[in-house]
């Protein structure tokens, strides 16, 4: 979470002394403290709200009226602030298109909370829970809620100490959710704020008088003034008036041609375009579509392997047959920008998504040659492999379309086959849908069923590691190390490579390590002895000396409480390894690797082994690791004396004293479980 006035520790620190905080008291001996530590990771991350998005907000906003005569937004923000009867909680509660997302924000800010301390929070959870969300002095919270269809009665229930925090560090949180879901009874006595949705030609209005007030009167004129009908949503409006402020002067034609999504265009399009010899100005039309500003040689190929996919037979003579480029493009209104790249944007704003969703819903038996045909050119080989995103971002658009099921299930079935021409596009497109905000909720409940069931394929395994890698782990990480604990604990190696893998990745990102290394030292302590299996594998798997992934100089946290806290954990983590029978030996080895290290530093490595092996010096394995052996190198004869040296000093100070540096008598220090 970034604080407005750019000082992101701030902010994270208040978050992290608000909710579910505790606090430890350093002093004794180190392995008998009881660790109450601070998760502030645990609460969700919020990213602000653009300032286009807030200036519309703040001088578009069309409140329709509420139950007490004063608009709707109006009464939400009284229940938050009047002197009596006020709750820090509001439920903002209405049907898609009405407009929630925008009346939750307006409300905040009739509430008088700054727009830079307006946060909308990333769902990075696998279920929602009270405790994950933060009241940070001051700020304004939007929890959106409703790709959920039910919720859990602890839910509601842990609303009303939520409340409580909330009131106390002068917090707002506004939930969005649907009617048909939110059914909290008598468990929480939260506010719920009916929304009813705007007028659309209100909308429209009220955005263009800001946008471009001279073209208001477009709204009113032919051929935009029969376009938003009587239940068109919010958004409708919000695009058409968009639409309107970014067009040309004389571009009402286009506008209208644009909203409606070119329909009537293409129509008559392929109408135009119905003989045998028009196929391939087709398969163009399509390619250019879907890799818009694309290398025109690229497209062309592309453009070709849809035409043989199709069964259409090509000229001979190759590059020199057929038409010069300037008529190709002219024939389906493209041309070239950027020095070499194919447009249809650049003639007809919005069209390259209108041909795809035309094509799609026009002529549904083209779809599974469309998918393949995609998959084919964006392999590791194929023509268009460098533009593996672009193709991936099209499909999803596809996927929420009526029939979109099948892009799902035919990336599904990719991964399956094994075949790499497939699954590189497959995880692709499960990784984007998994961050979409219509599919986001179901595909990431997906993975974690393919996660943690024994059925799935070991290509599925391998798959799911990689999109937890990726994007799904920077913008929910959580999210992703749940699913990676899960393969973890599978226990098969291929789950187990898969799982190590992704948080290797994960950890070398200085803002992820932390949370990475506290999860995996988590799993390890757990009570739960599959848990506890898969924590101490995971550690052993990443205590690899060329990475050191596991020391505060790979994580570059540098100085301070995240390198503190980077340590502790690494000491936690090599005890319970030391400390497992099953992992013991493997450790002993392992730990003996990282004395015998030139690639690790002394002012580390030492501490941290004098730390581990405090206590427990006397044991066969310890002592054995102290002693060392004919393979052991110079260097690890030279630090093992010194370490032997430092754990026979006979002292009382606490390992936390050598490193990492405890804190002075009194003194609290917050750090991950």
């Amino acid at each position: 979470m970034t604080s407005p006035e750019g000082n992101e520790k701030e902010l994270h620190q208040q978050a992290e002394a608000s909710g579910n905080a505790q606090v430890t008291q350093v002093a004794g001996d180190y392995a008998e403290h009881i660790h109450r530590y601070v998760r502030g990771w645990e609460n969700l991350r919020g990213v602000h709200i653009s300032d286009a998005e807030m200036d519309l907000v703040e001088h578009a906003f069309v409140d329709s009226p509420g139950p007490n005569g004063s608009g709707q937004a109006k009464d939400g923000a009284d229940r938050l602030t009047r002197a009596y009867g006020r709750s820090p909680v509001l439920v903002v509660c209405a049907e898609a298109g009405a407009g929630r997302r925008t009346s939750a924000l307006r409300v905040l800010r009739d509430a008088g909370v700054p727009r830079k301390r307006i946060l909308w929070l990333l769902l990075d959870w696998d279920r929602p829970r009270t405790e994950q969300i933060p009241f940070t002095e001051g700020h304004g919270f939007v929890l959106d809620l409703t790709g959920y269809r039910t919720l859990a009665e602890d839910f509601y229930t842990g609303l009303t100490d939520y409340q409580k925090e909330a009131e106390a560090h002068s917090a707002f949180l506004i939930i969005l959710a649907d009617p048909s879901a939110w059914r909290p009874g008598t468990l929480t006595a939260v506010p719920a704020l009916p929304v009813v949705r705007p007028p659309a030609p209100q909308v429209a209005e009220a955005h263009l008088q800001y946008l471009a007030p001279g073209r208001a009167h477009w709204l009113n004129s032919a051929p935009l003034d029969t376009l938003l009908a009587a239940g068109a949503s919010a958004a409708e409006a919000a695009r058409l008036a968009r639409l309107i402020a970014q067009a040309k002067d004389d571009g009402k034609m286009a506008v209208k041609e644009e909203f409606s999504d070119w329909k009537d265009h293409l129509q008559h399009w392929f109408d135009e375009h119905s003989a045998d010899k028009d196929l391939r100005e087709r398969a163009l039309l399509v390619a250019a579509a879907l890799l818009e500003k694309v290398p025109a040689d690229v497209v062309l190929d592309a453009a070709d392997r849809l035409f043989s996919e199709v069964g259409g037979k090509l000229p001979p003579g190759g590059a020199l047959a057929g038409l010069d480029l300037e008529q190709r493009l002219n024939a389906i209104d493209a041309r070239q920008v950027d020095d070499e790249g194919l447009s249809l944007e650049a003639e007809q704003h919005g069209m390259p998504a209108a041909v795809l969703k035309y094509v799609w819903q026009q002529r549904p038996q083209l779809r599974p040659v469309l998918l393949e045909w995609a998959s084919q050119i964006s392999a590791p080989d194929g023509i268009a492999a460098g533009y593996l995103r672009r193709i991936a971002d099209c499909l999803v658009q596809l996927s929420l379309l009526p029939g979109g099921s099948t892009v799902r299930s035919v990336a599904s079935d990719w991964i399956g086959t094994g075949r790499s021409t497939h699954q590189q596009l497959a995880i692709e497109i499960l990784e984007t849908m998994a961050l979409h905000p219509v599919t986001g909720v179901a595909v990431r409940k997906q993975l974690y069923d393919w996660a943690h069931q024994k059925t799935t394929s070991p290509e599925m395994i391998k798959a799911v590691g990689k999109i937890c890698a990726g994007q799904l782990g920077q913008k929910y990480p959580r999210v992703a190390l749940t699913r990676l604990r899960l393969l973890a604990a599978r226990g098969d190696d291929v789950s187990l490579k898969a799982a190590t893998d992704a948080m290797r990745i994960l950890a070398t990102d200085p803002g992820q390590h932390l949370l990475v290394l506290s999860e995996i030292v988590g799993w390890a302590e757990s009570t739960d002895s599959t848990v506890r299996s898969a924590g101490a594998r995971t550690f052993l798997a990443l205590a690899d000396t060329s990475e050191a992934l596991l020391l505060p100089s790979g994580t570059g946290a540098g100085d301070g409480l995240s390198s503190t806290l980077a340590g502790e954990l690494c000491i936690r983590g090599w005890q319970v390894l030391l400390q497992e029978s099953a992992t013991a030996e493997a450790a002993h080895i392992r730990l003996a690797a990282w004395l015998d290290s030139p690639e690790l530093p002394d002012e580390e490595i030492l501490p941290l082994a004098t730390a581990v092996l405090r206590g427990c010096a006397g044991q066969v394995g310890p002592a054995a690791l102290l002693v060392g052996s004919s393979s052991s190198s110079d260097l690890g004869r030279s630090r093992r004396r010194r370490l032997l040296d430092e754990i026979l000093t006979d002292h009382t100070a606490s390992p936390t004293e050598d490193w990492p540096p405890a804190h002075p008598a009194g003194e609290t220090s917050s750090a991950p479980a």
